[in-house]
């Protein structure tokens, strides 16, 4: 129940706009109504038996003699007996159906037979034009509010998800993000397009049609009625297996979506080790375990209408006879009226249908709709806590005090009693073998993670009573992987950085030496660099995002191995770009290759999530087996070289 509340919340903004449409819904159930009410009277006026006689062939015209020779005998008394029958329905029949009745065929009989039909179908045109109109209105006006419902649902999923700390990323695949995003959204808007009509159309013609059914026979209504609650409760039983069935076809199209993304993402490796026949494989099973979670979502799904439909006909087939009887044996129910009867009875079936079809493609979208409000709910980043107060400047040190931490799903630490000072103005390394910790310790300072003991403080305060914003602003990153945008070289390298000079963008690129391949390109800084930076070299990639963090200008600069996946020539350009970015900043790197930081001030050895020395390149080379030994090994690989 909570989970509809929060869909109906979507709709609160366009309240307004959903009276109107509410309006039109009535005023199109109306002229509907209108429509078949005059058609009965249309098929009594074209079947009346003066229209029979007219339309009989010469062969049977003894027998239409023979007819109205019995007619001329007994037209006075008919006529007598007509006038009697009505004087005693006016007085006997004042309820709502024949007052309703009644005022409609004053408006449509005439003199004559001719312009009674032309009253008819007058009304009938009208009607249905009038109807139609009404719904094309309706129908843009829902699809108005439907699409700004979706917009509002994928900007506050997105919304959501940049707000979200770095850990959530860690559990969950982007491809299952991404699904989520799409997929998931497309399913909530495929229930607003295909039920959100319905479900105010069908309801009101349901109610409409069944007051007209009880007005014009509350017996045949009566049985009527009983099986709806039989239909309801289907319904219902189906419906709640459809949601269970629904959220696991999501969940596999998440996988699909997962397992393709990766294939595509990782294109060279796959042709480099001709995996593609293992790709195709793991994809088509992954595609196949969807067709079959998705087909028997459907068989469930198209067995709804079979099954209503059947108990309708049963209730159908019973109204027939026994209204037929009645109509034989004059009990209270003319034809004319049994025939109006019969055809609202019909009309109505189509919106039950409708309801049915409605609840599966409801439960369907709150499947959906479960995994989307699971983000926009999921717990965010605090950026701005009550009592934050914001850094202006970093003047004195940053220091990780008895610092522990462990990964939510892990029991065993990842760090252990870490205690560090980091001076303004320092260069600080950190190296280790693979697993030691470094990234860890590092992720910290910008709280992707927050330590499970101690505290990390800059200049006396805990980074945990900082604002987030102000905290982040005073940190450039840096990062091996190379993160750029599928946008030009400009907008990259300005990224982050409000009203600046395309003159500070090339300084910017000139001091991280990357001005010398950016020049020689056709557009220059206006050039797109493709998807991640695919159209530049590993070197260009690295020297963008280094001029990134020199237009930033932050006082505290991370290197996370920003040299150690290029080759000699691009790691000397853009070792030449970060002595320059070092200039003036408190460096904190993150070493793979040993030779880019022997200048470094201070050089922090992890081992197993804890610090094992702490000293000069010199110094550790004396004190530091595990270091004398990480430099021996790089020292080996420099000389195969």
């Amino acid at each position: 129940m909570k989970l509809y509340l929060k869909v109906l919340k979507l709709i609160v903004p366009y309240w307004k706009i959903m009276m109107g449409t509410i309006l039109l819904t009535f005023l199109y159930v109306l002229f509907n109504n209108i429509s078949l009410w005059v058609s009965v009277d249309f098929i009594r006026e074209i079947f009346s038996p003066e229209y029979v006689q007219s339309s009989q062939s010469p062969e049977d015209s003894i027998t239409v003699n023979h007819q109205l020779n019995i007619k001329n005998e007994t037209q006075k008394e008919q006529i007598e007996k007509n006038k009697f029958e009505d004087l005693v329905d006016l007085k006997k029949d004042m309820d709502l159906y024949n007052t309703i009745n009644s005022k409609i065929r004053k408006i449509i009989i005439r003199k004559d037979r001719e312009s009674t039909l032309i009253a008819v179908c007058i009304i009938i045109f009208l009607s249905f034009l009038f109807k139609n109109i009404i719904h094309y209105n309706k129908r843009v006006i829902l699809n108005y509010i439907e699409l700004n419902i979706i917009i509002d649902i994928r900007n506050k999923l997105h919304r959501s998800l940049l707000f979200l700390p770095v850990k959530y990323f860690q559990k969950h695949h982007s491809g299952e993000i991404t699904s989520i995003v799409f997929n998931d959204v497309n399913s909530i808007k495929n229930v607003l397009n295909n039920s959100f009509g319905k479900m105010i159309l069908s309801p009101v013609q349901i109610i409409t049609n069944v007051i007209i059914l009880i007005m014009i026979s509350w017996k045949l209504s009566l049985f009527t009625f009983i099986v709806i609650p039989i239909s309801t409760y289907t319904i219902v039983i189906i419906g709640k297996s459809m949601r269970r069935r629904s959220r696991r076809v999501l969940k596999q199209i998440a996988s699909v979506f997962s397992v393709f993304q990766e294939a595509v993402s990782a294109i060279r490796i796959v042709k480099v080790f001709t995996t593609e026949k293992k790709e195709i494989s793991k994809f088509e099973r992954e595609n196949f375990n969807y067709f079959k979670k998705q087909f028997r979502a459907n068989r469930l799904k198209f067995a709804t209408s079979p099954i209503n439909e059947i108990l309708l006909v049963m209730t159908l087939i019973f109204l027939l006879w026994y209204g037929g009887n009645m109509v034989y044996a004059n009990v209270g129910l003319r034809a004319e009226d049994f025939i109006r009867f019969l055809v609202f009875l019909f009309t109505m079936f189509q919106p039950i249908k409708d309801l049915s079809g409605v609840n599966n493609t409801i439960q369907s979208g709150m499947a959906a709709a479960e995994r989307v409000f699971g983000v926009i709910e999921e717990e965010q980043e605090i950026y701005e806590k009550p009592g934050a107060v914001e850094i202006d400047e970093f003047s004195n040190n940053i220091q990780y005090k008895n610092v522990d931490f462990k990964y939510d799903d892990s029991d065993n630490y990842a760090l252990k009693n870490i205690n560090l000072e980091i001076k303004k103005g320092e260069m600080v390394a950190f190296v280790g073998h693979s697993g030691s910790g470094k990234t860890t310790l590092i992720n910290l300072l910008p709280r992707f993670f927050n330590v499970t003991k101690g505290e990390i403080v800059i200049d006396g305060s805990n980074i945990n009573d900082f604002n987030l914003h102000s905290l982040r602003e005073k940190l450039g990153i840096v990062t091996q992987e190379n993160v750029l945008f599928n946008d030009t070289i400009r907008n990259n390298i300005a990224y982050g950085v409000e009203n600046v000079s395309e003159e500070d963008v090339i300084n910017a690129a000139k001091s991280a030496n990357a001005w010398e391949f950016i020049e020689k390109l056709k557009n220059g800084l206006d050039t797109h660099i493709g998807e991640k930076g695919t159209r530049l070299s590993g070197g260009q990639k690295q020297r963008l995002s280094i001029a990134r963090a020199i237009l930033k200008n932050p006082p505290v600069l991370i290197l996370d191995e920003a040299t150690s996946a290029l080759d000699t020539e691009s790691e000397r350009l853009v070792q030449a770009a970060i002595d320059k970015l070092l200039e003036s900043r408190t460096v904190l790197v993150i070493a793979h290759r040993l030779s880019t930081i022997t200048n470094a001030d201070k050089i922090v050895v992890l081992n197993d999530g804890m610090i094992e020395d702490i000293g000069t390149h010199e110094q550790l080379l004396k004190s530091s087996e595990n270091y004398k030994t990480l430099s021996q090994s790089q020292l080996i690989v420099r000389d195969d070289e």
